[in-house]
């Protein structure tokens, strides 16, 4: 009985060890976003006082209205949008529809050209940019959206995500659906697609997320300023010789709520998807 006590105790404080451990890598994640939203709402000289003050004595709305009232800060806004959700929308389409093909479909050389698509993968992105470059310059589509989103609308890890996933679909659906004479598209819209949209939403965000971030390519692309996406547009925020932190954490501030909305519309797919997974395993 008595190691039976001790069990169960020492099962408890393993218990709440790992919960202070989870707490304080919560506590580490989330203090960043924290300040940021706290300095965004201080003045500049609240902002330089010593030693800082953790939560704004006054709530100052004034680095909003610099961003918002900025002539170029809304375009800068528009265009990341522009060219996110269009890269996300062909991206996730061309992955899904790739997938489908490499899961459920057998042709020749299936396996070997879906090993070079792993392998476009491992390559940098560096080492691809001079000729992406030159080929977006010789279809003069520089300053341009078509120029902005070219090199992101083909995702190798969007098609082995999707072929991963899709995959795992009892093939006894698309016999029956083949049955009833649904064509290939049919079957993609009204059976795989259905099925895979925790999968489409993950990949979704993913993708969205990483062209919301983009600046190396277009800082290349946009020479004009009103072709800047927001990611370039903040670095404009800061002056030559000050630097407003306030104003730049404010212009951070708002550069996430596209990534948090398309969080909340997808979040109970993801869910979902979770849910699923442990259900099969």
């Amino acid at each position: 009985m008595t190691t039976t006590t001790g069990k169960l105790k020492s099962f408890r404080v393993a218990d709440y060890m790992l919960l202070f451990v989870f707490f304080v890598l919560v506590a580490f994640t989330l203090f960043p976003l924290f300040w940021m939203l706290m300095t965004s709402l201080k003045s500049s000289a609240e902002i330089n006082m010593v030693p800082p003050t953790v939560f704004p004595k006054d709530l100052f709305a004034g680095n909003y209205s610099k961003i918002f009232n900025d002539a170029f800060f809304l375009r800068y806004f528009l265009n990341s949008v522009i060219v996110s959700c269009s890269v996300t929308v062909i991206a996730v389409t061309g992955s899904a529809l790739a997938g489908f093909v490499f899961a459920k479909f057998h042709f020749p050389f299936k396996n070997l050209l879906f090993y070079l698509i792993l392998m476009t993968i491992m390559i940098p992105f560096e080492a691809t940019v001079v000729p992406l470059y030159l080929t977006v310059r010789k279809l003069k589509a520089i300053n341009t959206y078509w120029g902005l989103i070219f090199p992101s609308i083909i995702s190798s890890f969007g098609i082995f995500f999707m072929r991963q996933n899709i995959e795992q679909l009892p093939d006894s659906l698309i016999e029956a659906a083949r049955i009833d004479g649904a064509g290939n598209f049919r079957i993609f819209w009204k059976i795989i697609a259905p099925l895979s949209t925790s999968s489409i939403a993950v990949l979704s965000i993913l993708l969205f997320l990483t062209e919301w971030s983009s600046y190396f390519w277009p800082l290349l692309v946009a020479t004009k300023k009103e072709m800047f996406v927001l990611e370039i547009g903040l670095t404009l925020l800061q002056d030559e010789y000050f630097i407003d932190y306030g104003v730049m954490m404010s212009g951070c501030a708002v550069s996430m709520v596209p990534a948090m909305i398309l969080f909340l519309l997808f979040r109970q797919h993801i869910m979902e998807g979770i849910a699923m997974t442990g259900i099969k395993g």
